[in-house]
């Protein structure tokens, strides 16, 4: 009888001082990883050739040519070895074959939509494979064998579950009287017992029930028939995840006997299990696991917290090059593989990993210039097109991502090895960079802002929207009560970037990555203000709850400067992810608004204690969901655990520039210590000036007026408003302006700007108008259209002072999708996109992206120029690969004009 494991190539059967090879050997064979030859990477004419990309390219043939090469003559010289062996007298069983039964296992441990189980790629049910296979619709009752073969595909099981595996014997029966036959999992490079990175189970005839704790591998019989056992082996909640290798050892009774080894030809992936209720990520609701872990595309809410948009993107957890991609990741990210069963270290280093450290990472962020050299990131579908080309280009940095693609694709990674994750976007988000929970932002006289600040050191930004993703999870590292959703951020700071081009060599590599790690911080302890737990909460606390402090320069202040506005309530204006169960191509009713999540409800404001809490429900009566950034009032800022309540102290008044209590609030009911605080403050120089306590009379009202609805190509008017309510005459000095930004808040160019003086009249009123036209800002808009607008305002005779900013995007047109007739797997099916151009330009470098789980693999297609008000459609031709319900997204992009976004639910029938 034929076995898959006597093909050329196979393994066979290996001599105990052979045994030293890595448990990682699918990770030297990138053509396993990859078995699509044949496809056409259309997508490689958006990504850039560095110069000597042709010798790299030539470089990395010659290695993989080598490389089998030397695999090719080592399996020759071992099966010299093996004949020799066998030729001498030797009582050891011999191994024909194992089989895991991966497609079966797969049903029983929810991972048979993984593409590797499925393995489309490879022979399957050809006349070598035939060997040893069983039908195991119900495991536990199987009675017989069946000879169809799922040796084929790769192994993917879920810990906190048994699985079921076979061993054949080549020439007689196992006999307990004279034979010891275990089996042995191996994880990582040196796998040791004792660390828990090897695993040695013996087989015992009459052990027909698991008998060790829960806690622990352990293997029973399932049953013998002639020269094949079947066994079940459990594996613990506790198991570390990854790649592990299996060998089968047998040798005899007799002292001193040698051992011989079967090494199983793949090695199996064992991944985190939320269907498991002894698992850290367990997840007691069906429909969640469906959403935040089943759930192939999704959304990730991008634009402003006025318009928030959900951005399609295709997760492809289950395609073939998640695991892959997934374990070469924590490959690079130096995590101890002792530590890889621990959820809170393993997504702390597929954080840290993301993004690309000096050469190290899946991708490489950019946020300003040009793309020119790879891809923008937002012609990017999905994650999977992403991790081909971290693979296929020996592991280098993909180009380019931003915090949004960086948020999609952990997402996808940690659904890949079972966490339960999804993206959140926070609009109007703090990048504090000096731990001051405010973001201060610097005008000279002239109203211009002052980039870095007076020193020029100053990095604090406001980013439209930010996002990042939270995974699900119990924190037994943390006191009671912090379970749940933990948020990681894997955007670097945007100060790595500048600190650490062209770094030193000595910090390179994955022990440089620690700078990058940002989480899990527990979302319940940023809600509570416990921003003293593991891991950098306070910056997560920052992002959400900074303070805004506009400083204009004045020559009557000893420090240079004046602070003309503080706005509470900025920061945090709204926190989104996609609603479970709910999907909506069209709009995006299917957001949910989890604000509630980070700010205590105590601060929500009237429009969210209006509604249900629901997104949707204030969103379509035009209204915003901002939150009231109340700390606790029983409790001081920062809390540490183990110890006791932490106050302030003046050293720590003094360490900051310019003290201001509503940074560092204590409890309203005591009175001696606000009085405390506020001398403290006093009695350090630099702060003075924050607590000038002469009243202003604040008698005039200014008021920024929102953007409404604006379309790319037309023109924008912005408004202030301005009311004397005093009984006296009011000299006012105005200034009015807009500039073009990226969404990271950095300003791009100068849209227009107006500078008034004007006196108003006892109870007189006046409107501050720039009218902006499409001329004047078609060629100084950047990447996705946003525009800041900055007004200010100062009164002569009571010295008020006024500020606001504001921020608003300009619209783009959605592209529509349609499909033709009734797909089905394995015939042509047929989609049209369109959509009509809204600008009075020609759009050049046209290009369609597309993909679709289980439908087609990301694709770009180039197009023709598109005249100004055009309407075009274009058909392509894909065939779908698996049956159900999916999901196709596309994207239009141009020179002129990109991200132009639609997709359309596809139901494929068998």
């Amino acid at each position: 009888m034929s076995s898959p494991m006597t093909q050329p190539g196979s393994p066979g059967m290996l001599r105990r001082s052979m045994s030293g090879s890595s448990g990682l050997n699918n990770l030297s064979k990138s053509s396993s990883f990859i078995r699509r030859n044949n496809d056409r990477d259309v997508m490689s004419n958006n990504v850039g050739v560095s110069p000597g990309g042709s010798n790299a390219a030539y470089r990395a043939s010659l290695v993989s040519h080598y490389a089998e090469d030397l695999d090719r003559r080592r399996r020759a010289e071992r099966a010299v070895e093996d004949i020799r062996t066998d030729g001498m007298t030797s009582d050891n069983l011999k191994i024909d074959s194992v089989e895991l039964y991966s497609r079966d296992n797969a049903r029983e441990h929810r991972t048979d939509r993984y593409e590797l189980v499925r393995d489309t790629g490879r022979d399957i049910g050809s006349s070598s494979s035939l060997a040893m296979s069983m039908s195991m619709t119900n495991m536990s009752s199987l009675s017989s064998m069946d000879y169809r073969s799922s040796s084929s595909s790769t192994t993917v099981l879920r810990r906190g579950q048994p699985f079921f595996m076979a061993v054949r014997m080549k020439d007689r029966n196992f006999d307990p009287r004279r034979d010891i036959l275990r089996a042995s999992f191996s994880f990582g490079p040196n796998p040791q017992v004792t660390k828990g990175t090897k695993v040695v189970l013996p087989f015992r005839m009459n052990q027909r029930e698991f008998n060790r704790a829960p806690q622990k591998w352990d293997m029973r019989l399932h049953q013998q028939e002639g020269f094949n056992i079947t066994f079940q082996v459990h594996i613990p909640a506790n198991a570390l995840v990854g790649l592990w290798r299996v060998t089968i050892e047998t040798t005899t009774t007799t002292p001193g006997a040698r051992i011989d080894e079967f090494r199983f030809k793949d090695d199996i992936y064992i991944l985190f299990n939320p269907f498991c209720r002894d698992d850290p990520v367990y997840l007691d609701s069906e429909d969640l696991r469906r959403e935040y872990l089943m759930n192939e595309t999704g959304k990730v809410f991008v634009g402003t917290h006025h318009r928030p948009k959900g951005r399609r993107w295709v997760y492809g957890q289950f395609s073939d090059v998640a695991l892959p991609a997934a374990q070469l990741l924590l490959e690079q990210s130096g995590l101890n593989p002792t530590e890889r069963g621990n959820p809170v270290q393993v997504v702390r280093a597929i954080a840290s990993i993301i993004n690309a450290n000096d050469g190290f990472g899946l991708l490489e962020g950019k946020w300003e210039g040009s793309f020119e050299d790879g891809v923008c990131p937002w012609v990017w579908t999905g994650s999977s097109k992403i991790f081909e080309h971290y693979l296929r280009n020996g592991s280098k940095p993909v180009k380019y991502g931003q915090c949004w693609v960086f948020a999609a694709v952990a997402t996808s990674i940690f659904r890949a090895l079972g966490i339960p994750s999804r993206p959140v976007t926070n609009f109007v988000s703090a990048r504090d960079t000096n731990h001051t929970l405010s973001v201060d932002k610097y005008f000279d006289v002239f109203g211009d802002e002052m980039k870095g600040g007076p020193d020029g050191d100053n990095q604090d930004a406001l980013w439209n929207f930010h996002a990042w993703t939270e995974v699900w999870m119990s924190r037994p590292d943390l006191q009671a009560g912090f379970n749940g959703w933990q948020a990681i951020d894997p955007t670097p700071p945007p100060q790595f970037w500048q600190n650490n081009s062209g770094g030193d060599q000595k910090n390179r590599g994955p022990w440089a990555v620690e700078a990058f790690r940002r989480g899990p911080s527990s979302v319940e302890s940023v809600r509570r203000g416990e921003v003293g737990f593991a891991y950098d909460t306070p910056y997560l606390f920052a992002e959400v709850n900074a303070e805004v402090s506009h400083f204009q320069e004045d020559e009557t202040s000893h420090w240079g400067f004046r602070k003309i506005h503080v706005n509470n309530y900025h920061v945090g204006r709204m926190i989104l992810t996609k609603r479970p169960g709910a999907d909506d191509d069209v709009s995006d009713a299917d957001a949910e608004d989890i604000t509630s999540l980070y700010k205590n409800p105590d601060g929500m404001s009237r429009y969210q204690k209006q509604g249900d809490g629901c997104f949707n429900s204030h969103f379509n009566q035009g209204m915003t969901s901002p939150y009231l950034e109340r700390r606790d009032r029983d409790r001081d800022m920062m809390h540490y655990p183990g110890t006791s309540v932490r106050r302030l102290s003046i050293v720590d008044i003094a360490r900051k520039p310019w003290y201001d209590e509503s940074r560092h609030a204590v409890d309203p009911g005591s009175a001696a210590e606000r009085m405390s605080s506020m001398n403290a403050a006093r009695s350090v120089e630099r702060s003075q000036p924050m607590f000038d306590n002469r009243p202003i009379n604040d008698d005039v009202y200014f008021d920024l007026i929102e953007q409404d609805k604006v379309a790319w190509g037309q023109p924008f008017n912005l408004q202030v408003h301005v009311q004397n309510r005093s009984q006296e005459m009011r000299t006012i000095t105005t200034i009015l302006s807009a500039n073009s930004v990226y969404y990271t808040g950095v300003t791009a160019r100068r849209l227009g700007r107006s500078d008034r003086q004007f006196v108003l009249q006892p109870g007189g009123r006046e409107t501050l108008q720039i009218r902006i036209s499409w001329d004047e800002y078609r060629d100084k808009i950047v990447d996705y259209g946003h525009i800041k607008i900055y007004a200010m305002a100062s009164v002569q005779e009571t010295k008020q002072c006024w500020s606001e900013e504001e921020d608003f995007q300009l619209e783009k047109p959605k592209l529509d999708v349609q499909i033709r007739g009734n797909p089905q797997v394995g015939q042509d099916c047929f989609v049209t996109f369109s959509f009509m151009n809204p600008i009075s330009v020609t759009l050049t470098e046209c290009e369609f992206t597309f993909e679709g789980p289980g439908l087609v693999r990301a694709q770009t297609v180039k197009y023709r120029d598109v005249k100004p008000g055009e309407m075009i459609s274009f058909v392509q031709k894909f065939m779908p690969r698996f049956n159900g319900e999916r999901k196709l997204v596309a994207t239009f992009n141009s020179r002129e004009l990109g991200d132009i976004v639609g997709s359309r639910p596809i139901h494929v029938r068998d």
